[in-house]
């Protein structure tokens, strides 16, 4: 009797020895009748391993699909709370800038007031002084001669004029030349002894009037005074204006 071995083998090296009997055909069916049994469980093995790889294919997808998706999530989520950081950070930012430069810029208008304020008082005591000083040095200038030396100055300047009237005061005119006040009337000038005038003269003409006195200087001094003060102050109001 001959055997013949053959081997089946199932994803494993596992050997299946199976006996074959020539000469009987009795045996030989029941070999061919064990082959297909074989045959038909390692195809169902087969079968069965592939699903099981294939199920546990799509479950591993699954999962990795699941997973990408919690990622992307948690990705957005995370740059969702980024941003909001950020613009929070920007909004606080840009509040604190605007309270800086708010903080800032009253400081700036306090100090400008400040120094306009100081300016201003000094430049007030400055010009308080300075027409002291100038009323002083005026004052000084009084003297005996002063009338006559101011109707000289003012004969100077009505060479052209026709019909003159000059105001003198009574005490002023006693010491005055006569021979002064007499050239006065022979051009044709009216003398006017006038009280009220100390300190100068008043010559009144028909092209307008000349006032030596030290009202009038004074006056004038006020004057220009309180311009000078103006322009100051507008100075400092058209810088204001310009920053």
């Amino acid at each position: 009797m001959i055997i013949k071995k053959r081997y089946v083998y199932i994803d494993a090296p596992l050997k299946i020895e199976v006996e074959k009997h020539f000469g009987k055909t009795e045996d030989e069916n029941i070999v061919s009748s064990k082959e297909r049994e074989l045959m038909e469980v390692v195809a169902k093995a087969n079968r069965e391993a592939e699903a099981i790889v294939l199920e546990a294919k799509r479950q591993a997808d699954e999962i990795l699909q699941r997973a990408q998706e919690e990622y992307n999530l948690i990705l957005n989520q995370a740059n969702e709370q980024a941003k909001q950081i950020l613009e929070g950070a920007l909004r606080e930012k840009d509040a604190m800038l605007n309270e800086f430069n708010q903080r800032l810029s009253k400081v700036l208008e306090d100090f400008d007031k400040t120094l306009d304020d100081i300016l201003q008082a000094y430049s007030t005591k400055l010009l308080r002084m300075v027409r002291a000083l100038v009323a002083k040095f005026l004052e000084k200038e009084v003297d005996p001669e002063l009338t006559k030396r101011k109707l000289d100055k003012v004969l100077v300047h009505l060479v052209s004029a026709t019909k003159v009237k000059i105001r003198i005061n009574p005490e002023d005119m006693k010491i005055l030349p006569p021979e002064l006040l007499q050239e006065i009337r022979m051009k044709g000038f009216e003398i006017v002894s006038d009280p009220t005038i100390k300190n100068g003269v008043i010559a009144e003409t028909d092209i307008g009037t000349i006032d030596t006195t030290l009202d009038f200087q004074m006056t004038m001094l006020d004057e220009i005074f309180e311009e000078f003060a103006g322009n100051q102050s507008l100075g400092g109001d058209i810088g204001a204006q310009n920053q």
